[in-house]
């Protein structure tokens, strides 16, 4: 395919991504979901799951390699703002108000799914040890699968939280701080993963945890005073810097071997308040559009990747495992730890279905693990699969168990 002829199939492609995408994403807000599963299931019925079954396979016309070899790096530079955003977003003070109880729920909502992936880990290893033709090693392929089931996507959950009226009450308080908590071990864990799966050896090894150790004490001891002396009295000349502080952000991270997701994450966490002051209000207010505009291309083109036609007969049974574990470790878990914090078995159970919210942050969670070949492309199918199916039960179950009035206010507060 000629330049100008790939030209015109990319801007259709964009066009056909952000449509779906809204259709989509207004079809789940109008079922009481979070859109953007909406847009993640707008991807599958594009892919071969839907689209690419229909004579001729038209997403393989309509979606052609040239073609998407473009569109993967614009989705990817609409993840790292977006990661941006997600840490910019994450207010780390709420963590220092219920920093007890939210560690015990946090700690005992990651230990048992965790426990549950390393068993997993064993079961499914031998099955998919093998991605692009490289051998997976089992400790970084078995990390990565404790923190997928470890997982709270702390975005669709504030979400969640505010459609439901739970966003003030002390359970909602509680849960965003145990989940804000969560993704950060979870991250780290992450980032363990790629550290072990990217070093050649020992010292290598160690040269990543170093690199990564620095680059973290930078950001915490450096670049967040500087940011917040820096903005405190923004100007347009000073605003212009956000951006590419975060993008430089994104290259130190990749560049260490660990995924651009995390430096973007952490310049995010060290941004000043955006309710601190007014024109950074205004700033994360003109950014949300751009990330409105890029992020749908990142969640569509995931969406693609699920290939549930190519998944074999046992894998099946795989996925019933994969939920079951997900399900009652993270259940189970944040249960176990809300009546340790003396609450009673109702609110407990509030918060087991909240802690079990994943969403879209499994989803970015699980390209950064195909990207770097640590899972193949059906074990990546059943894990969306899970992601999808466990945030999609979190509004029902809530309103199962009578928590939320038909006015969406929490009965309890």
């Amino acid at each position: 395919m000629s330049v100008s002829a790939t030209t015109g199939r990319i801007l259709l492609d964009v066009a056909v991504i952000l449509i779906a995408a809204r259709a989509g994403g207004a079809l789940f807000e109008r079922l009481g979901q979070p859109s953007v599963i909406g847009e993640i299931a707008a991807g599958i019925a594009l892919g071969p799951t839907l689209l690419g079954l229909l004579p001729g396979d038209p997403s393989s016309d309509l979606f052609p390699a040239d073609a998407l070899a473009v569109l993967q790096p614009i989705g990817q530079l609409g993840l790292v703002l977006f990661m941006f955003a997600v840490g910019w977003d994450l207010d780390l003070q709420i963590v220092r108000h219920r920093e007890r109880a939210a560690a015990t729920v946090s700690i005992a909502s990651i230990l048992l799914p965790f426990a549950l992936g390393l068993a997993l880990a064993a079961h499914l290893h031998p099955d998919h040890d093998t991605v692009a033709g490289a051998a997976v090693p089992f400790w970084p392929f078995a990390l990565f699968l404790g923190a997928s089931l470890s997982l709270t996507a702390f975005p669709v959950l504030a979400r969640i939280l505010q459609e439901t009226g739970l966003a003030s009450s002390p359970i909602g308080t509680l849960v965003i701080t145990a989940a804000a908590v969560d993704d950060v071990i979870g991250w780290s864990v992450l980032a363990l993963a790629l550290a072990v799966l990217a070093s050649s050896g020992a010292w290598d090894y160690v040269r990543l945890l170093v690199e990564i150790a620095l680059f973290v004490a930078v950001v915490a001891l450096v670049l967040r005073p500087v940011l917040h002396r820096l903005l405190r009295h923004a100007s347009p000349a000073r605003e212009a810097l956000v951006l590419p502080t975060a993008l430089a952000g994104a290259y130190v991270t990749d560049a260490i071997g660990i995924h651009a997701v995390f430096g973007a994450f952490l310049v995010g966490a060290a941004m000043p308040r955006p309710d601190a002051e007014h024109t950074l209000k205004e700033l994360r207010r003109r950014l949300s559009p751009v990330i409105s505009f890029l992020a749908p291309i990142y969640f569509v083109t995931s969406g693609m990747a699920v290939d549930i036609p190519g998944l074999r007969a046992g894998d099946l049974a795989d996925l019933v495992l994969i939920i079951t574990a997900a399900c009652a470790g993270k259940f189970l878990g944040a249960f176990a730890g809300a009546r340790v914090t003396g609450m009673g078995v109702r609110d407990s159970s509030v918060v087991g279905v909240l802690m079990n919210t994943r969403g879209l942050i499994e989803i970015v969670l699980l390209t950064v693990g195909a990207d770097v070949g640590l899972i193949d492309d059906r074990l990546f199918t059943l894990l969306a699969l899970m992601a999808i199916v466990t945030t999609l039960l979190t509004s029902p179950l809530l309103r199962r168990m009578g928590r939320v009035a038909e006015t969406g206010r929490p009965i309890i507060a």
